[in-house]
């Protein structure tokens, strides 16, 4: 729920209408002008009904021409961001707090001048309601005219491919304690081998009732399950896969046969939603970088520069995240005796999400080939050797989807030199250098 408020326009402008509406009747009835600090009333000149009126009136309709044109660039910003970087990362343009807060204070002055002008009439003998209420005014028109213009330079800046990317990146960053949190959240929850789980009697299985992505699983309410008999629970789903209706997502290991009366406790336990959200997806963000990459190295905007930024941002991330531990597959709950075996996220995973679409996508661009290479070299030096395997694998493939581009020798020999990094130099090269002997010798 909160993943759908913050990422709506709005909740923060509702929450400053209510807000704007207490100052409003605060001023109408409440403060008056004579119990201010008297430095206060030097800045409070005295103001009659019609100046007050004719303020409020202007006001409100220079705010309602200002919020028109800020929706208007809104929404063009949105389907620029669609068009250029994919509809998916409007989430990250959604969830500017610059963007609500401003059309947050725009609708609400033009809720506070409305509000003023329908009461005017009840305080138009009290001088002291109408100067307050006319110097608050003309606070909030300064305070929509500095908005306006930093909604204008903010949008400038967000629609530019560096800050998109910069943005997502920094999400990544602020979200990775909760994608990748503590193993042990509670001293009683231990990780465990899988081969040392006591056996259960029963399996049942437990099937989806609807379609959707899993968006989240209560790992907690599972391992606190107080279901008589039940020793474990296997989950065979994770958070971002898309579960069919009737797909089975939960095998329920227990030493006595249950009830469907007795399963109700686990309604509620997955959530699913029609679409992902990150709030326990790690490859979430890692997916919203290789898309920026893949719509830069499409043929309709051809942006390889693009496409390099995110590599270099995706490296970035998966050092971060190899500085984390990963979620363990199997934990005991010493407390209940009761055991989860779930799939997790590995780095392994990561690596291979954040590369092979993007090496596939920029075969044709020799620059962005060599900079996956630079790119894997600086990962086999920060991560640690379990992760070796991977990182070559992927090497070796960038390296044969260049050499199949035909590239020029000048770049085979930059090849040739970062494929030296992976030690798999001539495992890569020696056999297209003999069929080429074999070539020429025929001739």
């Amino acid at each position: 729920m909160w993943e759908g408020v913050s990422t709506s326009y709005w909740f923060i402008p509702v929450i400053m209408m209510i807000g704007m509406t207490i100052l409003c009747l605060a001023c109408l009835f409440v403060v008056q002008r004579s119990q201010l600090p008297e430095f206060i009333i030097d800045f409070i000149p005295t103001v009659k009904e019609v100046g007050a009126r004719q303020l409020l009136s202007t006001l409100a309709t220079a705010i309602i021409t200002a919020t028109s044109i800020a929706f208007s660039m809104t929404i063009v910003v949105l389907t620029m961001a669609s068009a250029q970087f994919g509809p998916r990362l409007l989430r990250t343009f959604m969830l500017d707090k610059a963007t609500q807060s401003v059309l947050g204070i725009l609708v609400s002055s033009f809720l506070f001048c409305i509000i003023a002008l329908h009461h005017l009439g009840e305080i138009r003998d009290d001088a002291d309601a109408l100067s307050i209420i006319s110097t608050v005014t003309l606070t909030i028109g300064i305070l929509n005219l500095l908005a306006l213009i930093f909604f204008i330079h903010h949008l400038s800046n967000a629609i530019q491919a560096e800050e998109v990317i910069h943005k997502s990146f920094e999400d990544f960053k602020l979200n990775l304690s909760s994608l990748l949190p503590k193993p042990e959240k509670e001293s009683n929850e231990q990780p465990v081998p899988e081969r040392i789980l006591p056996k259960a009697e029963f399996q049942i299985s437990y099937f989806s009732e609807s379609g959707g992505y899993v968006q989240t699983v209560n790992y907690d309410e599972f391992l606190k399950s107080e279901i008589n008999g039940v020793c474990g629970f296997e989950i065979l789903v994770r958070s971002g896969d898309h579960v069919m209706p009737g797909d089975e997502i939960v095998v329920i290991h227990s030493n006595y046969a249950l009830t469907e009366d007795d399963l109700t406790s686990l309604n509620g336990l997955i959530l699913l939603g029609h679409r992902r959200t990150p709030v326990q997806d790690p490859e979430f963000a890692v997916r919203q970088l290789v898309e920026i990459a893949l719509r830069a190295l499409s043929p309709g905007i051809n942006d390889p520069f693009t496409a390099i930024s995110c590599l270099d941002k995706l490296t970035t991330a998966c050092i971060l995240m190899s500085r984390r531990p990963f979620p363990f597959n199997t934990i005991l709950n010493t407390k209940g005796q009761i055991w989860l075996k779930r799939r997790t996220f590995n780095l392994c995973g990561v690596i291979n999400m954040s590369f092979n679409q993007i090496r596939q996508s920029g075969k044709a661009h020799v620059a962005v080939g060599l900079h996956i290479l630079d790119c894997l070299h600086k990962l086999s030096c920060h991560l640690d050797k379990e992760y070796e395997s991977t990182i070559q694998q992927q090497a070796n493939a960038t390296c044969e989807l260049l050499l199949d581009a035909r590239p020029s020798l000048v770049d085979k020999e930059k090849i040739s030199q970062r494929m030296v990094n992976f030690d798999v130099h001539e495992t890569v090269f020696a056999p297209r250098n003999r069929a080429k002997e074999r070539s020429g010798g025929a001739n």
